[in-house]
């Protein structure tokens, strides 16, 4: 047993060691967790780090942003290549000692070794783009309040990292400039758009646009009226508009028993998120969607961004939030590099 133990840790710290592959990229999937833990870890504090899994939206069915998926330290070759990973070192025993001594610094080795500090953040750790949390201690009771007291910020940080990878890779496989200038030029507002949509029509005469995407389907509306709509800053308001643009879309209904408003930053104004469930009226279809309306005191007009997904099947979650990532290069400022 002492033999194996011994082979472990000199795995572990060949591993930690090496730092050449910190000049390649993360690779993989960017909506999973990866959990690092030995035995008794997973067993303690399994309940509490699977949490990470609970954020998400309804699709209809629920699906999380992100899955949580475990795995012994033998797997340190697989998982350390990846873009979130959660490492929790058990510093009663001698492979989650070594692993902490070898990642923490002596201050930070000894807080955890007290357990009066339990959770780092540590970025690149092997590889670029990469979020690691790093969980340490010796009182699982300790440890379980801390990961709990601290579960939205270990959320954020890897959220971060996600929105920060996203940002850079939507437009990898191309973006249609001549689109952006063309929307600017017509109606003195654009944003960046992806290689593969196009505008599926545009009402002038309504102040709308629809822009769309094959399978899986996103249909992107833009919106606005001139002069400040107090109505559409609303709750009320704006769930009335966007049934007037389901109208536009075709048998288009908001599914009223889903719903939710927040005011949240988009695209660098303070906007009213409204996000629930689509259906349509005679067909067995529906997904997600997000809607946000503001004000821009530039231009004098008061703004309503519609998106949804249909995409039976698939994991909808990330499809939505990369096309959310999209919408948010809106501007109508006249310094937007075309």
């Amino acid at each position: 047993m002492k033999s194996k133990i011994l082979i472990i840790v000199g795995m572990i710290v060949l591993v930690l060691s090496y730092s050449c592959d910190r000049q390649k990229y993360a690779k993989g999937p960017l909506d999973v967790i990866y959990v690092l833990a030995d035995d008794e870890s997973k067993k303690e504090l399994k309940t509490v780090i699977d949490t990470l899994g609970t954020y998400g939206i309804r699709t209809p069915k629920f699906q999380a942003f992100y899955d949580v998926k475990w795995f012994t330290f033998r797997d340190i070759p697989f998982v350390k290549e990846y873009h979130h990973v959660v490492i929790v070192a058990n510093l009663n025993n001698e492979v989650g000692e070594e692993i902490a001594r070898k990642l923490l610094n002596p201050k930070q080795f000894k807080d955890a070794e007290r357990d009066s500090l339990n959770i780092f953040f540590i970025k690149d750790l092997w590889v670029k783009d990469q979020a690691v949390i790093f969980i340490a201690g010796k009182d699982f009771q300790k440890l379980r309040r801390a990961i709990s007291s601290n579960v939205g910020w270990i959320y954020r940080k890897i959220d971060e990292n996600f929105v920060n990878i996203s940002n850079k890779y939507i437009f990898k496989y191309g973006e249609q400039r001549n689109l952006s200038r063309y929307l600017w030029g017509k109606y003195h507002w654009t944003m960046r758009i992806q290689h593969d949509y196009m505008i599926v029509h545009e009402y002038e005469d309504k102040n709308f646009v629809w822009l769309g995407r094959g399978f899986p389907y996103r249909w992107i509306s833009v919106s606005w009226a001139n002069g400040f709509e107090p109505k559409w800053l609303t709750e009320p308001g704006l769930f009335e508009r966007r049934n007037k643009i389901g109208e536009i879309y075709g048998g288009i209904g908001t599914d009223k028993r889903f719903l939710g408003f927040y005011w949240t930053e988009f695209a660098g104004y303070n906007a009213l998120k409204m996000y629930g469930l689509w259906y349509h009226k005679k067909e067995a279809k529906g997904g997600p969607f997000v809607t946000y309306s503001f004000y821009d005191e530039e231009t004098d007009r008061t703004f309503i961004i519609d998106l949804l997904v249909f995409a039976p099947g698939e994991k909808v979650t990330l499809i939505l939030r990369q096309a959310d990532l999209m919408i948010r290069t809106f501007t109508t400022k006249p310094d937007f590099k075309l």
